[in-house]
């Protein structure tokens, strides 16, 4: 009478994209760059973590 719970692997990779978005971010965060130019690249980062997020969704939404 043992459940046993896991991870489906697109929730492995959707941790893996998060922690690495977030890794980067921290990173440009503490980089010696201009202000603008650091806004710029987490401006580009987050715009493009959405677009990959959006395609997740709608692949895990068509294997449901």
């Amino acid at each position: 009478m043992s459940e046993e719970r896991g991870c489906s692997g697109s929730a492995v990779v959707l941790g893996f994209i998060l922690g690495g978005v977030v890794g980067a971010g921290l990173a440009m965060l503490f980089a010696p760059e201009s202000g603008r130019r650091t806004r710029e690249r987490l401006r580009d980062l987050a715009a493009d973590m959405r677009d990959k997020t959006i395609d997740l969704s709608e692949d895990l939404r068509d294997k449901a």
